[in-house]
C-alpha cells in the first residue's frame, strides 16, 4: 500500500531572520532614542512619568529632572556662612577651619552633589550649590554640626559620632519612607549591645546636635553592631546618614548671606557643551560610515545605542548633569569607538587578503577583539573597586563609567555579533560592502 507524500516543511531562511531581528533592533532603537529625547507617560493623567533622558541644547526640555544639572552646569546658589566655636570665648584655630571645609566636602560628596565649591573667603565658609528650590531646607540640614547620638529615656547620651564606622540609607519601597542604616566600631558595638539589651522593651532616643529626632522602640537586644532605622523622609535621612558617615563639624556656622548666580563654568555651559558633543558623536559616527561602508552603519548604531543606554542609567542613579558624569559617558563611548575601530580594522586587513567576512569577523574577535574585551573588563574590575573604597567624587564618576563598561561589553558581545551577523546574512558578503574600496586596494 502506497504511503501518503508528506510535503516538505518550510522553514525560515536565514535572510527572513535576519531581516526581522534586523527590524526589531531598528524599531527599538528608534523607540528609545525618541523616548529619550520625550520622555512618556506611564498613566493617562501623567502623575507617573518617564522622565526624558537625553540632553538637548535649550530650555524647552524636561530632561533637566532626570539629570539635574550640577553646580558647574546649572544655576547655583551661593551661601556664605559666619563660623563661631562651640564655647564663647573660645577662638576658632585654622585647623578647625580646615576640617571644617573637609567635612562639608565629604557631606556634599556622600548625599550626590560632587560638583559643589566650598571655599574659605574672608574667615567665611562659601559654598556654591546647585540651584534648585526643594533642596533650600536640605542645605540647610548639611551645614548643621551634625552631632549624633543614642540616649537613655533619661537623655543620657551613651553612644555619640565616634563610635559609628559607616552609615547610609535607602528607600523602603512598601510606604517610600527612608531608613537610616549603619555599623558601630568594635567600643560602639558593645556599647550599644549593652544598652539595647539594659532597655529592651523601652524606647531609645537618636539626636542631632541634643534634639531627639526619633524614638526607636527596642524589642530585642542588637549586638550584631549594626542596625536599621525606618520612617525618615528621603532629605532626613540622606543628612542624619552623612552625619553619622563624616562626623560633626568643629564649629558652629550661620548663614550670613544667600545669592543666586551663573554656572561655575559659564553662561550657556550646558546648551555649547551638548552642541559640541553631539557634533562629536556624529563626526565619529560618520568616520566609521565612510571607512567601513554597511560595517560602518553597524557600528554607528552600536554607538548610539551605547549613548542613549548609558545616559538612561546616568539619570537611573541620580549623577545628575555634571562634568563628571559627562566625561564618564563619553569616555565610555571612546572605549567603544575604539574597541570597533581597532575590531574592524583587523577585519579589512584580513579582507585585503583574501578572507571572507564571516571568517575575517571571527579572526578579529580572537585578536582584537580579546584585547578589547580584557581592557574593558579590567577598567570595569578597577571602577568596581573604586566605587568600594569611594563613596564620593570619585566614586560618583566611577559609577557612570561601570555603567558606560558594562554597556560596552554587552554591545561588543552581543550587539554587535547579532548586527553585523544578520547585515552580512542579509545584504551578502561582497568585500566592499565593508571596506573602503580604496583602502582595499592599498592594502593590496
Amino acid at each position: 500500500m502506497a504511503k501518503p507524500v508528506q510535503a516538505p516543511q518550510k522553514k525560515a531562511s536565514a535572510k527572513a531572520i535576519a531581516a526581522v531581528t534586523l527590524v526589531v533592533i531598528l524599531a527599538l532603537s528608534i523607540f528609545g532614542t525618541v523616548l529619550g529625547f520625550t520622555g512618556m507617560k506611564l498613566d493617562k493623567d501623567g502623575l507617573y512619568k518617564l522622565l526624558a533622558w537625553l540632553p538637548m541644547p535649550g530650555q524647552a526640555s524636561d530632561w533637566r529632572q532626570a539629570l539635574v544639572p550640577g553646580a558647574d552646569m546649572g544655576e547655583t546658589l551661593e551661601l556664605t556662612y559666619t563660623l563661631a566655636a562651640l564655647e564663647d570665648g573660645q577662638t576658632i584655630s585654622s585647623e578647625q577651619k580646615q576640617e571644617t571645609l573637609r567635612t562639608l566636602s565629604r557631606r556634599l560628596g556622600f548625599v550626590g552633589l560632587p560638583s559643589a565649591v566650598i571655599k574659605l573667603v574672608d574667615d567665611k565658609i562659601q559654598l556654591t550649590l546647585p540651584k534648585d528650590d526643594t533642596n533650600d531646607y536640605f542645605y540647610e540640614l548639611l551645614t548643621q554640626r551634625g552631632e549624633v547620638s543614642f540616649a537613655m529615656p533619661d537623655g543620657t547620651a551613651f553612644l555619640n559620632s565616634q563610635h559609628f564606622k559607616s552609615a547610609n540609607y535607602h528607600l523602603n519601597q512598601q510606604d517610600g519612607s527612608y531608613a537610616i542604616s549603619f555599623t558601630l566600631t568594635p567600643e560602639g558595638k558593645k556599647l550599644f549591645a549593652d544598652k539595647t539589651t539594659e532597655l529592651v522593651g523601652q524606647k531609645m532616643s537618636l539626636t542631632i546636635d541634643g534634639k531627639v529626632i526619633a524614638q526607636p522602640g527596642i524589642s530585642t537586644p542588637l549586638t550584631e553592631g549594626a542596625a536599621s532605622l525606618p520612617g525618615f523622609s528621603g532629605e532626613n535621612a540622606m543628612a542624619y546618614s552623612a552625619f553619622m558617615q563624616t562626623g560633626p563639624l568643629p564649629v558652629k556656622l550661620t548663614l550670613d548671606s544667600s545669592i543666586t548666580g551663573e554656572p561655575l563654568l559659564g553662561k550657556n555651559v550646558q546648551s555649547t557643551l551638548i552642541i559640541a558633543l553631539a557634533v562629536a558623536t556624529l563626526l565619529v559616527m560618520g568616520l566609521f560610515v565612510f571607512k567601513f561602508r554597511l560595517g560602518g552603519v553597524v557600528a554607528a548604531w552600536l554607538l548610539l545605542i551605547q549613548l542613549v543606554a548609558t545616559y538612561f542609567l546616568a539619570a537611573l542613579i541620580r549623577s545628575g548633569f555634571t562634568l563628571s558624569t559627562l566625561v564618564a559617558v563619553y569616555f565610555s563611548f571612546g572605549l567603544l569607538a575604539f574597541s570597533l575601530l581597532a575590531l574592524y580594522r583587523s577585519m579589512s586587513e584580513d579582507l585585503s587578503h583574501g578572507r571572507s567576512i564571516k571568517q575575517s569577523l571571527k579572526e578579529a574577535y580572537a585578536t582584537s577583539g580579546k584585547l578589547a574585551f580584557d581592557i574593558l573588563g579590567s577598567l570595569l574590575l578597577l571602577s568596581l573597586v573604586l566605587i568600594i573604597m569611594d563613596s564620593q567624587t570619585i566614586g560618583s564618576f566611577m559609577r557612570v563609567l561601570a555603567l558606560g563598561l558594562l554597556v560596552d561589553l554587552i554591545l561588543m558581545t552581543l550587539g554587535l555579533r547579532v548586527l553585523l551577523g544578520s547585515a552580512i546574512t542579509l545584504f551578502g558578503s561582497k568585500t566592499t560592502l565593508y571596506a573602503n574600496a580604496s583602502e582595499k586596494k592599498e592594502a593590496v
